[in-house]
């Protein structure tokens, strides 16, 4: 990953510490932390939400979104 990205990456979380955001946000958020495996390397919080995230199929262990899981599991 390069050093740019990681510092968006970087200045999300901060965002997600201090922020309310939307449903698809938060996915596409743990989509890429799991995607970088950030969010195996973060405080414990990361990962358990991001093990929700796959276990409930909304996210692929590579940190791809599943969209049509998506739209199911929050009715849209």
């Amino acid at each position: 990953m390069k050093q740019v990205e990681l510092m968006g990456l970087y200045q999300r979380i901060t965002e997600y510490e201090s922020e309310e955001h939307s449903l698809d946000w938060l996915v596409q958020f743990f989509a890429d932390l799991i995607a970088t495996g950030l969010a195996w390397r973060l405080q414990g919080h990361y990962g358990r939400e991001a093990k929700r995230y796959i276990q409930n199929g909304l996210v692929t262990p590579q940190g791809d979104v599943n969209w049509d899981v998506y739209e199911e599991y929050f009715e849209l």
